[in-house]
């Protein structure tokens, strides 16, 4: 408060030298979040706005009767595999009214070649059917072992080709939750490839530095389905971001032909407190997946992994094994209009049958600090940097460091 009669004011005098604890600890976060991203960020959003940058932009992007078609390039890079360019196409009201036709294609020459297509179908608003057809080329795929106990030391690559088509279901059950159901067939066949540096996995099999993974070079064709179901109560913006979330899946799996049959299973809870109403937002949340052998052993390729999204600090797939845990603490704050940054640390590790092994010690710790753009998860834009460790067991030395950035434009 104002001190109006010149007395002094005890609401700010008494004790205040308390405050300056949190301002210390917390001023490298605040002078990163102010003067590299928030002020600069601002001044070209002002520009934009004095500009009119957005209908520029919208005329460059979208064409058509209506604008409803869209293309805008993307591009993605993390360190630790290979980059990928290329284009994102959407329309709507396709044929239909309700008809949507989505196309990506990315590429880095032969080491990276992703087309998918998707045709979408809204029903009525709480229905929606939708056909994909998906391909992947890839020689940048990382190995490093299957559990807990994979280290660096044993870091390798392999090239693998996967086709999957489907068709899906949605179904908004309420404002809070919906149900997704698919069914498709998938191809994969493993080929020779190498990367980053890294000795590719048959050189370290015939060297007998490891064993070869279960499934390896064996290309096989599978049936799969899934059932998933999403319960999130967080509001929409501008509202606060308070509320719980739960997200349920079963996929199982079967080899024409072999014999093999698997099923995966699993989901993420969580929670998210708002601490002022205004998105500045504290999230824990668990994650568990698992598979299991129906008949025959499960290929490891249909594994589960850890990386990437539940274990920031990692690159996809540096972990593996038949069952995956993460456990994560996570605080994002807005940096400016559409725009949030985050830092997360969380704990977890790929372990045996139904988490067998299972210990704190054989946990890795993984932590990182970015941008992200506050619409749909898989649509926009990152910025991330990530740090990773062996287990808390072998010391829990820094193993892996990541830098993510670029567009995200899954197909819906």
């Amino acid at each position: 408060m104002p001190d109006y009669d010149g007395r002094g004011n005890p609401d700010t005098d008494a004790e205040s030298w308390a405050l300056w604890i949190p301002r210390i600890a917390l001023a490298p976060l605040y002078l990163a979040s102010e003067y590299v991203l928030r002020r600069p960020l601002g001044a070209l959003v002002r520009s934009a706005e004095r500009g009119r940058w957005s209908d520029s932009l919208a005329q460059l992007f979208r064409f058509g009767e209506g604008g409803k078609s869209l293309i805008v390039p993307i591009a993605w890079f993390d360190l630790g595999v290979s980059p990928s360019l290329g284009l994102y196409y959407v329309t709507d009201d396709l044929v239909a009214d309700g008809n949507a036709l989505s196309l990506q294609a990315t590429t880095w020459g032969l080491r990276s070649i992703h087309v998918a297509a998707a045709d979408q179908y809204a029903i009525d608003p709480a229905d929606r059917v939708q056909v994909q057809l998906e391909a992947r080329r890839s020689e940048d795929d990382l190995f490093l072992g299957i559990g807990p106990d994979a280290t660096s030391a044993t870091r390798s690559r392999y090239a693998a080709e996967r086709i999957r088509g489907g068709v899906g279901y949605h179904r908004r059950l309420t404002d809070h939750a919906s149900l997704d159901a698919a069914a498709g067939l998938h191809r994969i066949r493993f080929l020779d490839g190498a990367c980053c540096g890294d000795p590719s996995l048959d050189a370290r099999i015939a060297r007998g530095e490891v064993m070869a993974p279960p499934g390896y070079r064996d290309a096989y064709t599978a049936a799969d389905a899934g059932l998933e179901l999403t319960l999130d109560t967080r509001g929409p913006r501008p509202g606060p971001g308070d509320g719980v979330y739960l997200h349920l899946r079963t996929a199982p799996g079967m080899e024409l032909r072999g014999g093999r049959s698997w099923i995966e299973y699993g989901g993420v809870a969580g929670a998210a407190l708002d601490l002022t109403g205004h998105r500045r937002t504290l999230r824990a949340q668990l994650a568990l997946d698992l598979v299991d052998a129906m008949s025959g052993e499960v290929p490891f390729s249909e594994d589960p992994v850890l990386g990437g999204e539940l274990m920031p600090g990692f690159v996809p797939g540096w972990m593996t094994g038949p069952s995956t845990a993460a456990a994560q603490l996570g605080y994002s704050w807005p940096i400016w209009l559409g725009l949030d940054a985050q830092t997360r640390v969380t704990v977890g590790n790929a372990f045996g049958d139904h988490l067998a092994g299972l210990a704190p010690g054989k946990l890795r710790l993984s932590g990182d600090i970015g941008l992200t753009t506050d619409t749909e998860r898989e649509r926009g834009f990152t910025l991330l940097l990530g740090v990773g460790t062996e287990t808390f067991e072998q010391g829990a030395d820094l193993t892996s460091v990541r830098i993510t950035f670029g567009t995200r434009w899954a197909s819906p």
